[in-house]
């Protein structure tokens, strides 16, 4: 049995720093792209909350619409007599 002993290098190889640089660089890029993503995801939240809230005020506006005909119509229906 042989006893080898720990050796620690405090030498950096070339390739470990193109490596690591990449790395970093990539991770940058995707950070950066993560940011751009939550943009333009705010902005269509924005655009549906305002095409939500358009689409609220047309529906009450419609059913006002049905309401006022349907008193009329229950209004018709008791002005008829029975026969």
């Amino acid at each position: 049995m042989s006893h080898e002993k720990w050796h620690l290098s405090r030498s950096v190889s070339v390739s470990h720093l193109v490596t690591t640089a990449a790395l970093i660089f990539g991770a940058l890029i995707y950070i950066t792209e993560i940011g751009k993503d939550i943009a333009v995801l705010q902005a269509n939240q924005n655009n549906m909350q305002m095409q939500i809230i358009d689409m609220q005020t047309d529906n009450k506006e419609m059913f006002a619409r049905i309401d006022t005909k349907l008193d009329r119509m229950i209004e018709i229906i008791h002005k008829t007599p029975i026969r």
